[in-house]
């Protein structure tokens, strides 16, 4: 069908943005960054942790809550963590212009507010 074809030549499009290109950079950066990927872990075992307190209808403890907060500090300090974030939203941006795009040739009108954005 046509419209696959058109949908992977946008993929192939949306590959070679610059945005692209650096959330790639900056995600193969990440994964060699093992003090970044340490923390991501603990953070998530964390959070893990106080959902299933959440989900057993048990609060969590400030300890734990303490915990998630400085281990959250800590990633975003870190630098790997920092710029994959920050090339993740500039690629959500396009992302969501690409989205905007689509819906605008479906439904004929404009996503786009007064101000542009």
């Amino acid at each position: 069908m046509a419209i696959e074809g058109k949908a992977k030549d946008l993929g192939q499009e949306i590959s070679k943005t610059p945005e692209y290109q650096e959330l790639e950079r900056t995600g193969e950066n990440l994964k060699t960054d093992s003090a970044a990927q340490q923390l991501i872990q603990d953070v998530q075992e964390v959070q893990r942790q106080i959902e299933f307190s959440q989900k057993s209808g048990v609060q969590p403890d400030q300890e734990q809550i303490a915990r998630f907060n400085e281990l959250r500090e800590q990633m975003h300090a870190n630098l790997s963590v920092r710029n994959f974030v920050k090339a993740q939203e500039e690629f959500n941006n396009v992302m969501k212009s690409v989205n905007d795009a689509i819906s605008e040739g479906i439904t004929g009108e404009s996503l786009t507010d007064e101000t542009g954005e």
